[in-house]
């Protein structure tokens, strides 16, 4: 391993903290480490409570000089009990950990633990080579450290402060990322960590992408009748059964006043269809003080190859109002509505919103 000065060390620090998306400030972390340690392998988790039960999640891996953030976390990880075990004692003593058994293979691994600013465990970075030079650990540990914290200030950022969905800035630049994937040929992706008893699948890199656009049925006559209060409180509800109807790799924003936006993941139309009829029966078949019979009308599109996030968006529009104009409390497909002409094929100069302002 070469050697960390106090100018590199900052000049790292400088690069991980000049970025905002995850993947990249992902990837300029593991390329610092894979700079200062190129026969080392890297495995970068993070670190999930279910119940006062640590579960992991596969979030980025360098092997080899190459990195891979990867696309989807891979969640319910599986791993020798000798790392299960290291791993849990790293998170409750908040030290590092080493492993070197000759039963699992003939490596050494160090396994380290990021807290954030309230304590708690963020992340875990695992370390893996034949031979390791111990004297760099503490800078590693505290490079860590400062990627926990700011992974936290920048979800700040990223999140509704009503409703904790994600914002709208946040959707904007995740359907940009999802166009530019769409017409960006496959690069040399690393394969899933070749653990011997791990089981996690990873999605297809080639998944399809839908986005489904969420509006509150008579909202106003709700604001109206029990005061904006109660109607900031029925936001909330439903925000958090999006966030329980959706799917592992899905994600939920708030769009706007009582819309919401769902980008779903399937490769295939029923399946996405299938997962917005189940969030609108989840919202409308939920007890609601005051209100009875509360429901969404869903609009949603598939993600390809649009120009801008306002086109994919203004399509999920169309389709929402089609929806709201034909008795609403249902979900509309936009290219369904096409084919069978109940609308008029949206276009860039052409795009006309029912009140939705776009980016």
């Amino acid at each position: 391993m070469n050697k960390f000065n106090n100018i590199e060390f900052v000049d790292s620090l400088a690069e991980v903290t000049s970025h905002f998306d995850q993947d990249v400030i992902e990837r300029s972390l593991l390329q610092t480490l894979v700079d200062f340690a190129p026969s080392s392998e890297y495995r970068l988790y993070r670190v999930l409570l279910h119940d006062s039960e640590i579960g992991l999640a596969l979030t980025a891996y360098a092997k080899n000089n190459i990195i891979d953030t990867l696309e989807h976390e891979i969640k319910n990880i599986k791993l020798p009990d000798v790392f299960r075990q290291s791993i849990n004692k790293a998170i409750e003593t908040q030290s590092i950990q080493i492993i070197n058994d000759p039963k699992i293979d003939k490596k050494t691994h160090l396994i380290y633990p990021a807290m954030d600013k309230n304590n708690e465990n963020y992340s875990v970075l695992i370390q893996s080579n034949i031979d390791l030079n111990f004297e760099n650990q503490r800078l590693i540990h505290a490079l860590l450290k400062v990627y926990s914290n700011y992974l936290e200030l920048i979800e700040k950022t990223r999140r509704d402060k009503l409703t904790q969905l994600l914002n709208r800035e946040t959707l904007d630049a995740e359907i940009t990322r999802l166009l530019m994937r769409n017409n960006t040929p496959e690069s040399n992706i690393l394969k899933f960590p070749d653990y011997p008893t791990s089981d996690a699948r990873r999605t297809a890199k080639n998944s399809t992408y839908w986005l489904g656009l969420v509006d509150i049925d008579f909202f106003k006559k709700i604001n109206d009748t029990y005061g904006h209060l109660y109607g900031d409180e029925v936001l909330i509800l439903v925000a958090r059964l999006l966030e329980k109807s959706i799917r592992e790799y899905d994600l939920a924003f708030r769009y706007g006043g009582e819309e919401f936006v769902i980008i779903a993941v399937s490769d295939e139309l029923e399946m996405a269809a299938l997962a917005f009829e189940r969030i609108r029966k989840v919202i409308n078949e939920h007890p609601y003080a005051n209100v009875e019979g509360l429901s969404v009308s869903i609009g949603f599109s598939q993600v390809t190859n649009q120009m801008s996030p306002s086109d994919v968006i203004g399509e999920a529009d169309t389709a929402l109002y089609y929806a709201k104009d034909n008795g609403r409390n249902q979900v509309q497909f936009y290219n369904d509505l096409v084919e069978k002409g109940l609308i008029e094929k949206s276009n860039e100069d052409n795009v006309e919103s029912g009140g939705i302002e776009f980016f």
